[in-house]
């Protein structure tokens, strides 16, 4: 059984948002890069491919969204995840993902084969 406290309309609401920082293959890139830890915005374009403002538009969502969190030193901005256990939420999401995927392949071959 797991105890959920009652928080109000208000923890729908950050659900919302924080599963909106997921919803977009660039972020979701951009999240994958920071596992590994600090990456400078310089890294995060060359790793992703984006547009400087593009990527900039992403980070700032995430960052917003409380998902990220962002260190100045300069002119570079440097960003990390803020709690890693957005990880754990993604890895789930994921194992879910591969399985309806599975699923839907078995199904696929199966029309096929029919």
């Amino acid at each position: 059984m797991v105890l959920r406290l009652d928080v109000g309309e208000e923890i729908y609401e950050l659900h919302a948002r924080m599963c909106k920082s997921f919803s977009n293959p660039i972020r979701l890139k951009v999240l994958d890069l920071l596992r590994s830890g600090e990456k400078s915005v310089k890294e995060l374009l060359t790793a992703t491919g984006a547009s400087q403002p593009n990527l900039s538009l992403h980070l700032k969502s995430l960052w917003a969204n409380g998902v990220l969190a962002r260190r100045q030193d300069g002119t570079m901005a440097y960003y990390r995840v803020a709690d890693p256990e957005v990880f754990e939420a993604i890895d789930i999401l994921q194992r879910i993902l591969s399985k309806k995927l599975a699923r839907e392949g078995r199904l696929a071959r199966r029309r096929i084969r029919s």
